[in-house]
């Protein structure tokens, strides 16, 4: 037998906060820096520069992260400790894009890389800070309650998707502003630049309604799954799940499969402890399949 569904991993939720994040941090980036550069009516074209190399560095971030292999005996992952060198590779992006862009030539590229991911860290370090306060410290809390079972991380999933939402409408805001600010600056840019820019203004407001809806929508799935399974054990308990109970154990409540086998006077239950419960009925831990006994 399968384990009941709302018990299942559900991969399609780390996902949706994965797509979250990079969405989110992308939008407040190139938003920020797309003010920077609002005088001179280039906002729209920071979400090329900025925003497209933030959307690939800050999705992968937000999935290493994830990544639970600690350095040494230390409960420090390597995820984090992958924050440096990927904050130094967004900047290097950037830098090359800009400069690439700028000369039109791949030798402009390699030279902006090198500037961005050396002295850039004048922009990216106080960048990857404000990151690590805005995005690392929801996603630590979240595996922190992660730790702590099922129940915990969902909860820390939605906190934050809730977290990718509210920074996604900062960014809403910004590329409100900027796109304001830009339109009325009195400025002619060269042609391909005055063609991107209005499509970079547009991108960057799609980002932002992309990353609030994955956020909410990461949320509202984690809400909606910890009910289910908050229901299914209620309904366990009372016996109204066939081939499913709640027994006790010296540990505290376990939800368990039986499964019966034979019949009439011949028949006999087995029984399997699939997961240990808390108090409240939610799930803490899988527990190893036990041999099936009587």
């Amino acid at each position: 037998m399968a384990v009941p569904k709302p018990f299942q991993s559900l991969r399609a939720l780390r996902n949706l906060n994965v797509a979250a994040v990079g969405l989110a941090l992308a939008t407040v980036t190139a938003g920020i820096f797309g003010l920077i550069v609002a005088d001179s009516g280039q906002f729209g074209l920071s979400t090329f520069v900025t925003g497209l190399p933030t959307l690939l560095i800050g999705s992968l971030w937000a999935a290493v992260l994830r990544w639970r292999k600690t350095v040494g005996r230390s409960s420090f992952r390597w995820g984090w400790l992958s924050s440096v060198p990927l904050a130094m590779t967004n900047a290097g992006l950037a830098a090359a894009i800009l400069l690439g862009w700028s000369q039109g030539e791949i030798g402009g590229a390699a030279v902006g890389f090198a500037l961005g991911c050396t002295f850039g860290a004048i922009a990216w370090l106080p960048a990857m800070m404000a990151t690590l306060v805005a995005f690392g410290l929801p996603i630590a809390w979240s595996q922190a309650l992660a730790r702590k079972g099922l129940a915990g991380e969902e909860r820390g999933e939605w906190i934050v998707g809730l977290a990718c939402v509210a920074l996604s409408l900062f960014g809403l805001v910004l590329a409100l502003s900027g796109g304001h600010v830009s339109a009325g600056a009195d400025h002619v840019l060269p042609h391909w630049e005055g063609i991107l820019e209005p499509w970079g203004r547009r991108l960057l407001l799609a980002m932002a309604g992309l990353g609030t809806a994955t956020g909410l929508a990461s949320t509202l799935l984690a809400r909606r799954r910890e009910a289910a399974r908050r229901r299914f054990v209620a309904e366990a308990e009372e016996g109204q799940v066939p081939g499913y109970r709640v027994d006790a154990s010296p540990e505290g409540k376990v939800l368990v499969r039986v499964t019966s086998h034979g019949e009439g006077y011949r028949v006999s239950d087995f029984r399997e402890e699939v997961f240990a419960l808390d108090e409240e009925g939610q799930a803490t831990r899988a527990l190893a399949l036990a041999p099936p006994r009587r």
